[in-house]
């Protein structure tokens, strides 16, 4: 009668484990790696989300994209990624690493030069302009984006020995603002609520700034991605998006 007794109890033990398994799963996440470009529109776009989808919750890796996507390419656990260009959404595309069928620009940008006093293209060649930062081409779009508009205007020989790298455009921001670096190229979305002089540049001379967006192959939440995903590019996330300086 005790042995019935004991094999009863672990029965039990064992169904209640598994509905706590059940109940501890029942609410969905999501893994989101974004350009850092992105972290204010995309805190505020997720909270309009998770407040409509309170069974969701969402975390989110900001970073420079370059970086994003070698985590992604080594392994990382990511449901989404955004990147602020098309050369690493291409490159992730190519290897199989996302859904193609779910890949949509959902942004646009424009590069800008920031400055505590007011900087414009003519001026970077100055003498009293020593220090520009800059993010690393290799991994940042943005210092991608600035190389080539460097290059395409003919500036680029004359200004490279000024220029700082920046692991991503919050640091070239912060560069600036700390004094270390006389101007910056960051995009006009980073520029919106600071207090940097914002001097424009010809367009034509580098590539159109479009975010892309993709759900990654081998995610747990697909579906779920797939609506976070069509929340950004539904009237609510565009707006947000366009409030935080994006077109």
């Amino acid at each position: 009668m005790r042995n019935s007794l004991i094999v009863l109890l672990i029965i039990l033990l064992i169904f209640t484990s598994g509905c706590l398994d059940d109940t501890e799963k029942s609410g969905k996440e999501l893994t989101i790696s974004a350009a850092i470009s992105l972290s204010d529109a995309f805190r505020e776009i997720g909270d309009a989300f998770t407040n409509e989808h309170p069974d969701v919750k969402l975390y989110f890796n900001f970073g420079a994209s370059g970086t994003l996507m070698r985590q992604i390419e080594q392994g990382a656990e990511v449901d989404i990624f955004a990147s602020a260009s098309q050369r690493e959404m291409d490159f992730l595309e190519q290897k199989g690493f996302i859904l193609e069928s779910s890949r949509i620009d959902f942004a646009k940008n424009r590069l800008v030069i920031i400055s505590p006093s007011g900087v414009d293209v003519e001026k970077l060649v100055s003498p009293e302009i020593k220090r520009i930062a800059v993010g690393n081409p290799k991994t940042v779009p943005a210092g991608n984006y600035a190389q080539t508009f460097l290059m395409n205007s003919g500036l680029y020989d004359s200004i490279k020995p000024k220029l700082i790298y920046a692991e991503n455009v919050r640091q070239v921001m912060g560069y600036v603002e700390l004094g270390e670096t006389d101007a910056g190229f960051v995009y006009l979305s980073d520029t919106i609520d600071t207090d940097f002089a914002v001097s424009g540049l010809n367009d034509s001379l580098y590539p159109e700034i479009v975010y892309p967006v993709a759900v990654i192959r081998g995610s747990d939440s697909t579906d779920t991605a797939k609506d976070f995903i069509e929340y950004i590019m539904g009237d609510k996330g565009q707006t947000i998006l366009h409030k935080h300086g994006f077109v």
